[in-house]
């Protein structure tokens, strides 16, 4: 129900290579929700969000592109200093270690993307609602 469906797309760390995801999305109708390139010297790993992973997916693989699909999830922040400090501390203390994040615009408020261990994934989600922070269902 949390589970947010993140593709990471590898990529060439050259010209034209998010043009060629992006394209291939929107000419598939496929809105993008959220995306994030972390680069290397010859290689990227694009982070794509999209309103329909599966879909997204299919048409990716068709055209040759190597990804997979990974759960997420995206917790609703307040706009003040140490929002995500505190969500990092409460996470933290509980010992579940933050793979990645990254931060996104959901309809004009702030959120943060989360991926930690898929064992760790439910009670992650549990510990965050137990002490009040929105867990988003969609973006």
């Amino acid at each position: 129900m949390y589970r947010i469906k993140q593709l990471s797309v590898f990529i060439e760390n050259r010209t034209g290579q998010i043009t060629d995801v992006t394209t291939i999305l929107s000419q598939n109708n496929l809105s993008i929700k959220s995306i994030n390139l972390i680069d290397s010297n010859d290689f990227g790993l694009l982070r794509v969000i999209v309103d329909d992973a599966q879909k997204a997916k299919k048409v990716l693989d068709d055209a040759g592109i190597s990804l997979k699909i990974t759960d997420v999830f995206a917790v609703a922040i307040d706009d003040h200093i140490g929002s995500f400090n505190e969500v990092v501390t409460l996470l933290s203390s509980n010992n579940i270690n933050i793979e990645y994040t990254y931060t996104i615009n959901n309809n004009h408020n702030g959120a943060f993307i989360f991926k930690v261990s898929p064992l760790l994934f439910n009670k992650t989600i549990d510990i965050l609602k137990e002490n009040n922070l929105e867990v988003l269902k969609e973006l």
